[in-house]
């Protein structure tokens, strides 16, 4: 008899509902057989994987964990002593069903008429925790309850508000975006140039750029509207650090061609924590190819340079604004990083003073 015949009835898992990440390369799937519903998360690359949730099971649950089950690939139920309903639930229904996304995009709450059935937060598949359901009790297996008094149960409510927000009359980047050039121009002077570098996808984000006698600096407008992934799982309190703009100070003199490939190379800076599912702070290192230099291919992520401004660009959400500089290092400079962290030559770019914004300067190791 086959695993899957109507005999010993177990069937194939269906796909109710799939829903695809805004933000980063997730795809979200309700699927279930006759037996037991479970909500997954795939990611299109290897380091995030698939990540798991129960949601529910349709039939009695079982004593002890279906090992045999799972190890020939079958979703298995989750035990009696962890089920709010050890007698089994309805069958979920995907017209009742509403996938949402929060707000860093590596994570999703699954909601039935607008109550949260489960959530797979950005540390779900870590040490033993996959995510929170709502009809489990305890720490089980394949989920653990999610209390009245649980944080995710506010951050899906704040993401219900922030994909409300796009739908209202003032969107959270016409909100944000005049704040943050005010802001530079009370800063650095009033810019000339203003580019949309969001590649005309959601959300919309912008490139400020001042042309001044000495220096020309560029700083991203509204990057800040979405908090980065997977750094929650890093720092206890994310909040200072979670939302960021980027920016770079150089000296003035650059081509109209120099100065669109900055901008290039700053708007595919801002894509990383997305696309690649991680998050940029203070002392992280990024390439910076750019056609000004041969000598300065990558840059540091800093604001302790003292002749770099400290910034207080205005915030999103229950988040500050941290805004890192990006500061062009080279090959030698970028692997004494990655060798001995970035003290040791952020010291010695802060001994040479105005050359950290000059691409002509010498090497600093």
């Amino acid at each position: 008899m086959g695993l899957f015949s109507r005999n010993n009835k177990i069937e194939r898992p269906k796909v109710i509902l799939e829903l695809r990440s805004p933000s980063c390369p997730i795809t979200a799937i309700v699927e279930q057989d006759n037996r037991v519903a479970y909500f997954y998360l795939f990611g299109d690359n290897e380091d995030f994987g698939v990540k798991s949730c129960w949601i529910r099971n349709l039939i009695k649950a079982p004593d002890e964990i279906e090992v045999k089950l799972m190890e020939k690939g079958v979703p298995p139920m989750l035990t009696k002593e962890f089920c709010k309903f050890p007698e089994g639930q309805v069958a979920v229904n995907a017209k009742d069903l509403e996938i949402v996304w929060l707000e860093e995009g590596d994570g999703a709450a699954l909601l039935e008429n607008g109550q949260i059935l489960c959530v797979i937060p950005s540390w779900g598949g870590d040490a033993g925790f996959l995510g929170y359901a709502r009809d489990c009790i305890g720490q089980g297996n394949f989920a653990w309850e999610l209390a009245e008094d649980n944080e995710m149960r506010k951050r899906v409510k704040n993401a219900v508000s922030f994909i409300k927000a796009w739908g209202e009359e003032e969107n959270p980047f016409q909100s944000l975006q005049p704040k943050i050039l005010n802001y530079y121009d009370e800063v650095f002077g009033e810019s000339v140039k203003y580019y949309a570098i969001d590649n005309s996808e959601w959300p919309p984000k912008g490139l400020y750029v001042y042309e001044g006698e000495e220096k020309i600096v560029f700083a991203t407008v509204a990057v800040a509207l979405r908090p980065q992934p997977k750094i929650e799982m890093y720092f206890e309190d994310s909040s200072r650090i979670n939302r960021i703009e980027i920016g770079i100070m150089l000296k003035t003199g650059l081509t109209n061609d120099e100065i669109n490939n900055v901008a290039s190379l700053i708007s595919g800076i801002t894509t990383i924590p997305w696309d690649y599912i991680t998050f940029l702070g203070e002392g992280h290192t990024v390439e910076f190819q750019n056609i000004v230099s041969e000598k300065f291919k990558y840059a540091i992520l800093t604001k302790k340079l003292k002749l770099l401004p400290p910034m207080n660009v205005p915030s999103f959400g229950d988040s500050q604004t941290n805004f890192l500089w990006i500061v062009p290092v080279s090959d030698r400079e970028w692997r004494v990083i990655k060798e001995s962290g970035s003290q040791v030559v952020l010291d010695k770019l802060t001994a040479i003073g105005e050359e950290i914004f000059n691409f002509e300067r010498e090497e600093v190791v």
